[in-house]
């Protein structure tokens, strides 16, 4: 038995080139469908026939293949140094228990889950070879990398003089024709800017009201119109669910860590017989307090019925058992701090790992964001201003200032210190108020200056 583990894992790390290059190699083939499909062929956002939202999922897309074939392709060399790769010209598919290519296959290549399938129906018949999928990929990638910078001749060209400067431009142009085309194919921010970000003859808004009026009367303007709809939805689709992953699952983790991993961890260390010395004063001033009031409670129940004010045996024997209740709860209380720090600190972890591998997702919740709060009319931002900076930084705002520190330590299990509150209070939202007024000041009054304008209109 061991020495069939042994042979498959030998098996695995001689077989990690391949299954490498099969990821780059599915990567450019979904790069190649979307290109066939939506581009015609062309680059991806080479032509202006797509809308702004949909231009800039199919970049997220394509960032996100070019990243997986850069990554592939870098762990095919590096694997490729201690493993020995097979004929060039050989079949180059990894061996059958690898599953990388099959979860590649099953991996959504754009808006649509069957744009890569017409794309590898081609290859069903033979699968290619190493060199084959390597030129392959080189060709697919060609396109979208940065030409390299063209080293400087020490002597200028002559310049004419019969041929004035243009003024149109302050950057000279390449050249050689071939640069042109390949900076217009590569540059992919560029190519997705509108032809009003362009220096043009004609004013800017007769363009833009041309390409509309020509993207209108298209025959492909319905496939098209439908076509974005559909990518605007999915990009909606995929922002609601990735906040709503950043708001749940962090918070579950907290949960259930808490109770079913660090609080049975925690209380396996606790003393089998606490004492109130054990505890924090400020849990120590709470339990006396609770066990004087319940001994000044049973004193008037004795006062009430006519009874001896001095305590009789069954009376002590219920404050006895009262104050072992009492040490039992504030010494589980004592614990919850720690159970708190340690649960808070892994669903911090679990959130940056979301963060962290949520790089596209990101993109398009910031796009989701972007046009919700836009869309919005100047009335609404300005309500919206306003009850932000009142809620933190207006008048009544250091009672809830108080309530939320005062919840935090008890959260964390530190003792409430009186007056880090009153100095937090005292600091803090002053300096909010500031950022509230540096970013009204610089930013939104470039922005949306009528929501500036309306929202003083409301504040005064």
């Amino acid at each position: 038995m061991g020495e069939s583990v042994l042979s498959r894992l030998g098996q695995w790390i001689s077989s990690t080139p391949l299954r490498s290059l099969d990821r780059a190699y599915e990567a450019a083939l979904r790069i190649k469908a979307i290109e066939d499909r939506y581009f015609q062929g062309g680059s991806i956002g080479s032509n202006g026939n797509h809308g702004q939202n949909t231009s800039r999922y199919f970049q997220i897309q394509l960032r996100q293949e070019l990243r997986q074939i850069d990554l592939s392709l870098a762990e095919f060399r590096a694997s490729s140094v201690f493993s020995r790769l097979p004929d060039p010209e050989q079949n180059g598919s990894g061996p059958p228990f690898s599953s990388d290519k099959d979860q590649a296959k099953e991996a959504p290549v754009g808006p649509s889950e069957n744009d890569g399938k017409d794309a590898e129906n081609g290859r069903q018949s033979r699968d290619p070879s190493i060199l084959e999928k390597l030129e392959f990929i080189d060709q697919v990638t060609s396109r979208y990398k940065r030409p390299a910078a063209q080293p400087r001749s020490t002597s200028p060209p002559p310049k004419s003089q019969e041929q004035p400067e243009p003024l149109t431009s302050s950057q000279p142009e390449p050249s050689d024709p071939s640069i042109k085309t390949n900076l217009a194919k590569t540059n992919l921010d560029n190519s997705n800017a509108p032809v009003a970000s362009k220096t043009a003859l004609l004013p800017r808004s007769i363009l833009r009201t041309a390409n509309q009026i020509r993207r209108e009367l298209s025959s492909q303007a319905e496939e098209e119109l439908l076509q974005e709809y559909r990518s605007q939805r999915t990009r909606t689709l995929v922002a609601v669910r990735f906040l709503l992953l950043l708001a749940i699952l962090p918070l579950l983790v907290q949960i259930f860590s808490k109770h079913f991993l660090f609080g049975p961890l925690v209380d396996r260390f606790q003393p089998r017989e606490p004492t109130i010395l054990a505890l924090s004063y400020e849990f120590q001033e709470k339990a006396l307090s609770e066990f004087e009031f319940f001994k000044e409670k049973i004193e008037f129940e004795r006062a009430l019925h006519h009874q001896s004010p001095e305590l009789d045996l069954e009376s002590e024997d219920q404050l006895s058992k009262k104050a072992e209740e009492l040490l039992q709860k504030y010494s589980r209380k004592n614990l919850e701090g720690l159970k708190n720090v340690l649960a808070d600190v892994l669903s911090l972890l679990v959130f940056g790992w979301l963060i962290l591998i949520g790089r596209e997702e990101i993109e398009v919740l910031k796009s989701f964001l972007d046009r919700l709060i836009y869309g919005l009319s100047d009335s609404a931002k300005a309500f919206i201003i306003i009850l932000f900076t009142d809620v933190f930084v207006g008048y009544h705002s250091p009672h809830g200032w108080e309530v939320l520190l005062s919840s935090l330590a008890a959260h964390l299990g530190l003792p409430e210190n009186r007056n880090f509150i009153y100095g937090f209070i005292a600091t803090f939202p002053v300096f909010l108020d500031t950022l509230f007024k540096y970013w009204i000041f610089r930013y939104l009054n470039r922005v949306s200056p009528s929501a500036v304008a309306t929202y003083h209109a409301m504040n005064d």
